[in-house]
């Protein structure tokens, strides 16, 4: 895993000094996320709410990579037990030629994921395993710089426990954009 983030980051760095040659711009955004979890196995689902922050370098006006990490607390669960979702994220993003506020885009995010899991008197303990997200959403312009991000739906896949997990990620916050 430390070897798919030092990979991951190095990616990011090398479309960031791309970006800078072609001067396509960058975007920073913040969101709040639902992440609906399913176990498998026949486990019942949980309900995951947190935040995402998001890192993209353009390197064409609409094709860019996204480096994207998220958190969020498991909900619902009996007193005295807690469980938490990380997530490290990059692939690339293209956005589809409009002529209007509303911007579309699909992505395709591969990298991990980790869930800890905790218990008043027994400890905790974490997990990681291979995740990937895809999906698309909208940005709707506010102003030259912000854009709201109104809806953003994706599959996401995960590994653990030599099991495949699907689950539904839902996404909305605001992105602030700078050269584009």
């Amino acid at each position: 895993m430390r070897k798919l983030m030092i990979l991951c980051c190095l990616f990011l760095a090398s479309a960031v000094s791309a970006k800078a040659q072609e001067g396509r711009g960058f975007e920073v955004s913040g969101n709040y996320q639902y992440v609906r979890l399913n176990p498998g196995n026949g486990a019942p689902g949980a309900n995951c709410q947190g935040g995402v922050g998001s890192f993209g370098a353009y390197l064409a006006p609409r094709i860019g990579v996204i480096g994207e990490f998220g958190a969020c607390k498991v909900t619902g669960l009996p007193s005295g037990f807690t469980s938490h979702e990380l997530s490290y994220l990059v692939g690339p993003r293209v956005y589809f030629p409009t002529h209007g506020r509303v911007f579309p885009f699909v992505q395709a995010l591969f990298g991990g994921e980790q869930l800890s899991a905790g218990a008043t008197g027994f400890g905790s303990a974490s997990i990681n395993a291979f995740a990937a997200a895809a999906g698309g959403g909208a940005d709707v312009t506010l102003t030259r710089h912000v854009s709201l991000r109104a809806i953003q739906v994706d599959y996401l896949y995960t590994h653990f426990g030599g099991t495949g997990q699907n689950n539904l990620r839902i996404q909305s916050g605001l992105v602030w954009r700078f050269g584009r």
